[in-house]
């Protein structure tokens, strides 16, 4: 046989392979198509015993957005999952409800007796893990049975995990998302740098995920931006359906394959997305469960939480999903406690300054010597003898006996003799 008929008959054998797995494709489509239009349990499995149980009539799936990049391959890394929305499919009436989860909502983590915002559930079981076990998955399991407790039981068929870089990429592969920005987003806290402008616009990956994600500037706090993220994954379905993305299709798988992680299989997938076909993005109904902020002290600080309005709980819960759930008690946080007030560290003693001299009170005042005279005593500076007159003993002033009193020896006119000491007087004694 030539090469020439050789090569004629691989190219018929490829040619006839492409169509084999394009037929094979198209009844792939077409099954799942007929399966989720008259019999979608046969396609996603009857759901565990519970009050959720509708007769196969709805598939609810659970969409989670981490706001870190997790993946099961990176079992160590822990991130919360910010947006939690379950998207309920009523096969029997066609319609698509979004039901919203904040993250800050107060609820019970499943398998503990511990209270905490339902975004940490995956922390705890990313920490529960036991030896050997897949700590990503762990979290996951925690968070969507907590999820089904706060439903009251109502089953999830399946779940959706992306993360911010997975989200940018899926929105890129589409040409990005064409939306009416309400406000325009600042980073820290609404006060920097401008990421998003108001009005309407083409989002691209990087500046769809700042506007979902973004509660600064707007009103409504965590409702009003989750009631954003419902309106614009509302036009990101719209924009799905049109005509002109049906070449990006592939993209756009490839794109969802490598960055999402669902146990969802290629066939429920396909039927899911033959049933959106169906559905008019303007009947779609939204719902976002709400409640009180309260303060909790909790860990040595005051923490925030959203606690869940229960009447409101149970009537989403009866509206989507047709389940009537039992009402719980309404729960009341105790509130923020004061923190104590630190003591403040002594002050270092100042230096002691040095004593002054104690001034002597006018009745310890030193009094002045005595004038001898007045006290009939010798001044003691007529002790010292006349070098002149060794012998003579007596008082130079003392007059001479045998002189005549008038005749007393007087002071020289220039004052006392210079080597005799003088004696203060004190003014004010008289002289006797």
């Amino acid at each position: 046989m030539s090469r020439k008929n050789m090569s004629m008959k691989k190219n018929k054998k490829r040619k006839f392979s492409f169509f084999k797995l394009a037929l094979i494709a198209l009844i792939l489509i077409l099954a799942a198509g007929a399966l989720i239009a008259f019999s979608p349990a046969l396609l996603f499995g009857s759901p565990a015993a519970g009050p959720g149980i509708l007769s196969g009539e709805t598939v609810n799936i659970a969409l989670l957005g981490f706001d870190g990049t997790v993946s099961p391959d990176k079992e160590q890394n822990i991130y919360r999952p910010d947006t939690i929305l379950i998207a309920a499919f009523n096969f029997r009436s066609g319609e698509v409800s979004l039901v919203s989860i904040p993250r800050d909502s107060y609820v019970k983590i499943h398998g503990t007796d511990t209270y905490d915002k339902i975004n940490h559930s995956f922390m705890y079981g990313h920490y529960r893990a036991g030896e050997g076990e897949n700590r990503y998955r762990s979290g996951i399991d925690t968070t969507l049975n907590t999820i089904v407790d706060l439903l009251g039981g109502v089953p999830l068929q399946g779940h959706v995990v992306v993360d911010i870089k997975g989200a940018e990429t899926i929105i890129d592969s589409i040409g990005g998302v064409y939306y009416d920005v309400e406000v325009e987003v600042r980073d820290e806290f609404g006060t920097g740098r401008l990421l998003v402008e108001e009005g309407s616009q083409r989002l691209d990956g990087r500046k769809f995920m700042d506007y979902v994600r973004n509660r600064a500037g707007f009103q409504g706090g965590e409702r009003g931006r989750t009631e954003r993220q419902q309106n614009i994954l509302i036009a990101l379905f719209e924009q799905f359906k049109k005509p002109a993305n049906i070449p990006r299709l592939p993209g756009l798988f490839l794109a969802v394959k490598g960055n999402v992680d669902t146990d969802l299989s290629l066939p429920q997938l396909l039927a899911l997305g033959l049933f959106g076909l169906r559905v008019d993005p303007a009947d779609i109904e939204a719902a976002v469960f709400s409640g009180s902020g309260q303060l909790s002290y909790r860990d040595g600080q005051n923490i925030w939480y959203l606690v869940l309005d229960e009447t409101e709980r149970v009537n989403i819960i009866e509206r989507i999903f047709g389940v009537t759930v039992e009402q719980r008690a309404q729960v009341t946080l105790p509130g923020p406690v004061a923190p104590e007030p630190e003591e403040p560290e002594p002050e270092p003693e100042p230096e002691p300054l040095p004593e002054p001299d104690p001034e002597p009170d006018e009745d310890q005042k030193e009094e002045p010597e005595p004038d001898p005279e007045q006290n009939g005593e010798e001044d003691p500076g007529d002790e010292e003898k006349d070098p002149g007159d060794p012998e003579d003993p007596g008082d130079p002033e003392k007059p001479d006996e045998d002189k005549d009193p008038g005749e007393q020896e007087k002071e020289p006119e220039n004052g006392p003799d210079q080597n005799e000491q003088s004696v203060p007087e004190d003014d004010n004694d008289d002289q006797d």
